[in-house]
């Protein structure tokens, strides 16, 4: 009996040490070495001060172009519960600070998404019971196989660790030895910010691709993107005609917008006048470039593949349009000596 308790021990402290030095190895590659790096996060997983900046831009949103199934659709897979907590909290805001045309604004919001105020938080639960502390184990000799387990995986792990490094720092030279490809410096004035590429593919049923644009500091500064501006026939897959790619800024009331359409729609009179009042009319060749521009922001986007369906009318609607999108910082002038 003693002997089978012994082997019991044995393999339970052998399998304790190797979840340890799993746990370790994980923490020493997952954290340090490879760590995670969130990139294109939607807005619901943001933190709490962008989020409210999101609700409150689209607020602003809804209140200039009157469109709720655009606001709708920029919320429409947030959790409802967090996202009238959050209207609830800057109305109240607003409210304390004597905004009233944000406050009109946000309830406003609120009404277009069917949301009720949300109700005040629950007390917190008492805290649970510290736990009693586990008793003593019979020595060291009982934890020596644990111990050697993780030294022995630890070593395994450094040994990984090096070897990968090695590989790290021969491609970072051949990186280094490589020609890069040039890069434009950004216009005067300004300063450039991280930019994004929307995709836009006529197997997508209901397309609308946007981008949040921060400072380099973390802030929110506004958002753009591209979305479907006019369609000939809807379905699976879509025959869109005209694209529209747009910019907001939070400090600005407006949306600037600029269309992009087919050979066939550019051409077409009726078309264009039909797609006129959405913004500037342009005609969506490889390579065309233009520009953006609100109160602080400023967008060049660059057309880097264009591509049609083959159905007639020839060259009307889109099967590929992939669109590079550069935001960049206004600079506030510098204060002239007087």
């Amino acid at each position: 009996m003693l002997t089978q308790l012994k082997k019991k021990e044995v393999l339970v402290a052998g399998a304790a040490g190797l979840i340890l030095g799993l746990l370790l190895g994980w923490l020493v590659i997952g954290w340090w070495l490879w760590p995670v790096k969130w990139v294109d996060a939607d807005p619901w997983d943001l933190r709490a001060e962008h989020k409210q900046a999101y609700v409150a831009m689209v607020a602003d949103s809804l209140a200039t172009n009157g469109d709720s199934g655009l606001a709708q659709q920029r919320l429409q897979n947030w959790d409802r519960k967090e996202l009238a907590s959050i209207l609830q909290n800057l109305i109240e805001d607003r409210r304390a600070r004597q905004m009233g045309l944000e406050a009109q604004n946000l309830e406003m919001l609120r009404q277009a998404l069917g949301l009720e105020a949300a109700a005040a938080p629950a007390p917190a639960p008492a805290p649970a019971p510290a736990p009693q502390p586990a008793a003593k184990g019979a020595g060291l000799v009982r934890w020596l196989p644990v111990i050697l387990g993780v030294v022995v995986l630890l070593l395994i792990a450094l040994a990984g660790i090096g070897w990968l490094t090695r590989k790290q720092k021969q491609a970072t030279s051949r990186r280094s030895a490589a020609p890069s490809a040039p890069v434009a410096p950004a216009p005067t004035g300004t300063i450039r910010l991280d930019g994004h590429v929307a995709t836009y593919r006529s197997s997508e049923a209901a397309y609308d691709e946007s981008f949040s644009i921060e400072s380099p500091e973390g802030e929110f500064l506004g958002e753009c993107g591209m979305g479907i501006s006019e369609t000939l026939v809807e379905g699976t897959p879509n025959r869109v005609t005209a694209l529209e790619i747009w910019l907001f800024d939070k400090t600005d009331i407006r949306t600037v917008t600029k269309v992009l359409m087919s050979e066939w729609a550019h051409g077409d009179a009726e078309m264009r006048a039909a797609l006129a009042p959405k913004g500037e009319l342009l005609l969506a060749e490889p390579g065309a470039e233009f520009t953006l521009e609100t109160e602080r922001l400023r967008l060049k986007a660059t057309l880097t593949e264009v591509a049609y369906g083959s159905e007639q009318p020839a060259n009307s609607y889109f099967e590929r349009v992939v669109v590079r999108m550069e935001p960049f910082l206004k600079q506030a002038p510098a204060p002239t000596a007087s």
